[in-house]
C-alpha cells in the first residue's frame, strides 16, 4: 500500500512547500487549475477531458484579475495568454476527434507553466 501512495506523496509535498510563495487571492484559482489539469491529463475519455479543460479556462479568467506586483503581471499575463492558446488548441482538437493531439497541446501547457509559474509567485 504504502508503495502505491507514496509516488503520490511526493508532488503533493512540494506543491504545498510552493504555496507561501503564492499567498494571496492568486493562491485558490491556481490550485484549482492545477487540480483540473491533472484531471484532464487522467481522462479516459474526450468528453471528461474537455470538462477539466473548460473549467481550466475558467480559472485562468479568474487568476488573470487578481492583483499582483506590476513588475511580474505583464509576463504572468503573457504566460497565462500562452497556456490558453493551447487550451483552446486542445479542445478544437477533441471536436476534430483527435484525443492524441488533444493531449500533445496539454503537454504543452505543463511545458509553459515551468516556463512561466514564477511570475505567479506573489512576493520577490
Amino acid at each position: 500500500m504504502l508503495k502505491t501512495v507514496r509516488p503520490l506523496l511526493l508532488p503533493l509535498m512540494f506543491g504545498l512547500m510552493t504555496l507561501p510563495a503564492m499567498a494571496g487571492e492568486l493562491e485558490q484559482p491556481m490550485k484549482k487549475i492545477g487540480f483540473n489539469y491533472k484531471q484532464a491529463v487522467k481522462a479516459d475519455d474526450a468528453a471528461t477531458m474537455e470538462k477539466y479543460i473548460n473549467e481550466m479556462k475558467a480559472q485562468f479568467d479568474i487568476a488573470k484579475q487578481k492583483n499582483m506586483p506590476a513588475a511580474k503581471k505583464e509576463k504572468f499575463l503573457e504566460g497565462m495568454n500562452e497556456v490558453q492558446t493551447e487550451l483552446d488548441a486542445s479542445l478544437a482538437a477533441l471536436k476534430a476527434g483527435d484525443e492524441a493531439k488533444a493531449r500533445e497541446h496539454l503537454a504543452k501547457v505543463n511545458d509553459l507553466k515551468k516556463e512561466y509559474h514564477k511570475y505567479a509567485k506573489q512576493k520577490g
